[in-house]
């Protein structure tokens, strides 16, 4: 079964929202370039300084790919160059400028930046505070200064709240979805060369591979991460807030996935080891059986994937009736094996406990696939009061608590024991 990426089939405006397209990176270039121009120009009318460059340069940088992000950028450059300003105008008022206030003005502004948490604008503060302290107008500098930071990050936060940026649901999707290639691509590998005659190297070279499709799991959470921030705040994406949940569920799912066939390949290089044990993968029989039950899961991989790219737009249905169809030809070639392996290894005890690992690594990888794939409504019961507001829900809590506790004090276990622990009465003189 070749694997073929299904777009999905949906609403024709939703399907845009998901697909990143490749002008991504231009139309964030234009966001940003029209967000300095018109900050520049809007400080030009109103600040008193001759070149504003300040407003355009902070409308750069306040402009993310985010809405969320944009929101958070400028909220730190403004604070941070008010603060910044504010101290350098007490200490030019105070002390001057000489070499000792100036590294008690940078260590305090950094040092307050810091305890605001500004994050990234940590810097700014100083860096605001050393423009300001040295000119021959403190007051006027700081004003200027702070006024064309007001402008730019005005100017970026409206611009993206009047043209929401696009969301990242797509470049997530196709992270989630490569995972899955990748272990099918693992999986169809190890049958063909199962079938083939496996040795010691090709086993050695599966684990390598397992282990580096592992590491690839921080690659796919950097870009969920970012298409949760795509979603957040965004009115592009309220049509798509259910994807946060369903991908992060997919690539959990996955991330099992990865752990069970990580272990499969470490009891496959187990079983080539030895000259017996090597015996069983060059059996014809179980090479057969192992080939299509290999076959079989990385089929299943591939239909998940599938079903990924499918379920993260609304109004679509994926198909899950292929898995289901893959896994039960696998779950049939699992058991044929299981039923040929008894025969074989039943004198050893070494060997029989290399295929029980065997069957349980394919075992746990189909139960993660069948559950992985159930709509979220499936996989949790949401209970009345959590639909309520928040006071509800902690009214709700606080009294499930409490019947837990008179529960407990009511368990003939509890009052034994707190019988035991009161003082014995006093007997008769």
């Amino acid at each position: 079964m070749e694997r073929q990426l299904r777009h999905p089939q949906g609403p024709a405006h939703i399907i845009r929202l998901t697909r990143r397209g490749p002008d991504a990176f231009v139309r964030q270039a234009v966001r940003a370039t029209a967000a300095a121009v018109i900050a520049y120009l809007v400080a030009q009318q109103v600040s008193s300084s001759p070149q504003p460059l300040l407003a355009p340069l902070t409308a750069l940088i306040v402009v993310q790919v985010t809405l969320y992000a944009t929101l958070t950028s400028g909220v730190q450059r403004v604070a941070s160059v008010i603060v910044g300003v504010l101290i350098a105008v007490g200490f030019a008022h105070l002390v001057g400028l000489t070499w000792w206030s100036l590294a008690i003005l940078i260590f305090a502004s950094l040092a307050l930046g810091r305890v605001l948490r500004l994050g990234p604008a940590v810097q700014e503060v100083a860096i605001s505070g050393m423009l300001v302290v040295g000119v021959a107008n403190p007051a006027a500098t700081a004003q200027g200064r702070a006024l064309e930071t007001l402008i730019g990050a005005g100017v970026g936060v409206l611009l993206n709240l009047l043209v929401p940026p696009s969301v990242y649901v797509q470049t997530a999707g196709e992270a989630v979805d490569k995972i899955a290639d990748q272990l099918s691509e693992l999986l169809r590998s190890m049958a063909r060369e199962i079938q083939q005659g496996a040795s010691a190297e090709n086993a050695n070279s599966w684990l390598s591979e397992a282990r580096r499709i592992d590491r690839e799991f921080v690659r796919v959470d950097v870009a969920l991460a970012k298409a949760e921030d795509s979603l957040r705040m965004n009115p592009r994406g309220r049509q798509l807030l259910h994807t946060r949940l369903i991908l992060r569920s997919r690539m959990d799912t996955l991330d099992h996935c990865a752990v069970s066939v990580r272990s499969l390949c470490r009891t496959l290089v187990e079983l080539s080891g030895g000259p017996h044990r090597r015996a069983l993968l060059s059996d014809e029989q179980l090479t057969v059986l192992l080939e299509g039950l290999l076959s079989c899961l990385a089929d299943s991989f591939d239909t998940f994937g599938a079903i990924v790219t499918t379920e993260i737009t609304p109004d679509t249905k994926p198909h899950r009736d292929d898995l289901d169809h893959a896994l039960a030809q696998a779950r049939m070639h699992r058991d044929a094996a299981a039923q040929l392996l008894r025969s074989r290894v039943w004198r050893d005890p070494q060997g029989w406990e290399l295929a029980g690992a065997l069957l349980a690594a394919v075992d746990r990888l189909m139960a993660d696939l069948q559950v992985g794939t159930r709509p979220s409504g499936e996989n949790r019961t949401v209970t009345p009061h959590f639909q309520l507001g928040w006071i509800p829900r902690l009214v709700a809590r606080r009294g499930a608590a409490t019947v837990h506790a008179l529960r407990r004090w009511m368990t003939p276990a509890d009052q034994s024991r707190r019988r035991a622990s009161l003082p014995s009465p006093p007997g008769p003189s």
